[in-house]
């Protein structure tokens, strides 16, 4: 799969409270944390980069993404619902109950991130590369998808729901204890042993 990475001009070095103040939202590296409480308003990140940022401080409202690359931030509990994402890395971040609801996502990289409780339900999903990460009891409920590359991810409780998985490729990941239905489970890329874990999964007994 031919993924888009985020087109990142020369950024320049700002604070969040700043970026703010100045209502400036774009071509901006932000690598220091805030201690005041920061609300970020229907605006689009576009361009920029967050390196270390917690956001347990910050509420993002209605912003759409970019452009955009997190590295080592914690999105947990964050609401990107039916929100734009679009050519955004998610590297080395912690996204715990991080949802994405009703979104529109294209050609969206998690490289090596702690995702467990992470929501696409409803979402359409087109070009995403998935790669060292723990999905624990993420949830993927009548998400449509388009592309999806996932490699070397544990998926246990991870629920696929009425979500249409055929020709994508499981074969590197955990899927012991991960809830697909009948829908969902249709054409998936297995190997021999995890073959195992889905009779179980059908109620198919082996004598």
């Amino acid at each position: 799969m031919k993924i888009i990475n985020p087109k990142i001009n020369i950024c320049n070095n700002s604070s969040l409270e700043d970026s703010i103040k100045n209502e400036e939202f774009n071509n901006l590296n932000f690598c220091c944390n805030s201690s005041k409480h920061l609300i970020f308003d229907s605006i689009t990140f576009d361009s920029c980069t967050f390196t270390h940022i917690d956001f347990s401080n910050i509420e993002l409202i209605n912003v759409d993404l970019l452009d955009v690359i997190f590295d080592e931030c914690d999105l947990s509990n964050i609401s990107f619902d039916e929100k734009l994402i679009s050519r955004v890395i998610f590297k080395n971040c912690k996204m715990i109950g991080t949802s994405f609801i009703d979104g529109s996502l294209k050609d969206i990289q998690f490289i090596n991130c702690k995702t467990k409780y992470l929501n696409f339900s409803s979402s359409k999903i087109n070009n995403m590369i998935i790669k060292d990460t723990d999905l624990n009891e993420a949830s993927f409920g009548e998400t449509i998808i388009k592309n999806l590359e996932i490699d070397n991810c544990d998926l246990a409780s991870t629920e696929f729901i009425k979500t249409k998985l055929n020709d994508i490729d499981f074969s590197t990941c955990h899927i012991n204890k991960t809830i697909f239905d009948y829908y969902s489970i249709k054409g998936i890329i297995v190997d021999a042993f995890q073959c195992q874990d889905l009779i179980g999964m059908l109620g198919i007994k082996v004598k």
